[in-house]
């Protein structure tokens, strides 16, 4: 089940990549999420259940309309006019023998999407910032030097300033990339686990990404938690706690040095009532997750620090932290900031080196 989840996981990273790299050639990308998966199986030629035999299928995520947002044509024009395509030639198959996974295969069919009316708008709320970048480097640096840390030297420092710009990067905004993509409600927040910045205390910390998910998640934590505003006004960054929580975070990641060694850890916590009531919408709150994520990596990269996504991660004990005692919200990704150690043993080398 846990494979599942970074599946899902890597498909929020992947939806996230696209929309920052179409931005770069001047295009807008939208999620189509009225597609039903049968329809979408359908239109990718994945519902030949005849090419796979005894394999196990593959399964359609998202559907992707890159381009002009005002051109977006209705699901069932596209469905129409891919419904002409005509399919040569079989899949191939990946090996000999099949796994039996019933979990994923239950969780499959729990999440499984029908035909859904097109959210209408995205729902952003206005937020004035302006910053510097802490460092002066082009998308197409940033995203080809972007790497996952393997750990962190336990002593860099970040500057407020370069901590605020990343989380800012987290909010919604129109027609900005990685956001651009999504029209549904926000629905995740990062609940920070703060080491290691300039000028900021040691604590607990929650940026609230829209405002009306604040009362409920003041409702679910503990009643002692500070809920104090901090940070720039444009910022919706509270302080609930001064601790040093460096131990906390490593036991909650797992026991991993980079939740300690880093300059802040983050849990994100996911609406879930959302899914309880629409069980599709189950996957895409791990896409959420992995959209942040990847807008995480890119900024931390270009402040000058390095990022890595922790996919080991008990979350029930991030619950006990927080004070979450029932399914209203859950930590669904963990994720990490830091000065990262470079192993040199590994090389790097350009992309298509070896030519054929």
């Amino acid at each position: 089940m846990r494979a599942w989840r970074y599946c899902q996981h890597d498909c929020g990273h992947a939806i996230a990549a696209v929309s920052y790299a179409a931005a770069a050639l001047g295009w807008q990308t939208r999620l189509v999420e009225a597609t039903a998966d049968d329809a979408l199986a359908e239109v990718l030629g994945l519902d030949r259940r005849e090419d796979f035999g005894a394999a196990e299928p593959e399964v359609p995520d998202a559907l992707l309309w890159i381009g002009n947002p005002e051109a977006l044509p209705a699901p069932e024009r596209l469905r129409a006019a891919l419904n002409k395509v005509h399919w040569y030639g079989y899949a191939n198959q990946l090996s000999a023998g099949h796994e039996s996974w019933p979990d994923i295969d239950s969780i499959h069919h729990a999440t499984r999407k029908s035909r859904t009316r097109e959210p209408s708008s995205l729902n952003a709320e206005p937020h004035l910032w302006s910053a510097t970048p802490a460092l002066d480097l082009s998308f197409a640096r940033i995203a080809r030097q972007r790497r996952s840390a393997m750990s962190f030297d336990g002593t860099t420092r970040i500057t407020t300033a370069a901590f605020f710009t990343m989380l800012a990067c987290l909010l919604v905004r129109s027609d900005t990339p990685p956001w651009n993509t999504l029209m549904s409600p926000v629905a995740v927040h990062p609940a920070l686990l703060v080491h290691r910045v300039d000028d900021l205390e040691p604590g607990l910390y929650v940026l609230v990404r829209h405002s009306g998910a604040l009362p409920s998640l003041k409702q679910a934590m503990r009643p002692k938690w500070l809920w104090q505003k901090t940070g720039p006004d444009y910022l919706p960054l509270y302080f609930l706690l001064p601790y040093d929580l460096r131990a906390v975070a490593k036991l909650i990641c797992c026991h991993q040095d980079i939740a300690a060694d880093s300059c802040f850890a983050l849990g994100m916590l996911a609406n879930f009532e959302i899914a309880l009531k629409q069980p599709w919408r189950y996957r895409h709150l791990f896409w959420e997750c992995g959209i942040l994520g990847q807008a995480l990596y890119l900024e931390a990269e270009a402040s000058g620090a390095r990022a890595t996504g922790i996919g080991c991660f008990f979350d029930d004990e991030m619950h006990a932290m927080l004070g979450i005692k029932d399914h209203a919200w859950q930590s669904l990704y963990h994720f990490t900031v830091g000065g990262a150690m470079v192993d040199q043993r590994l090389s790097t080398f350009a992309p298509y080196e070896v030519q054929p």
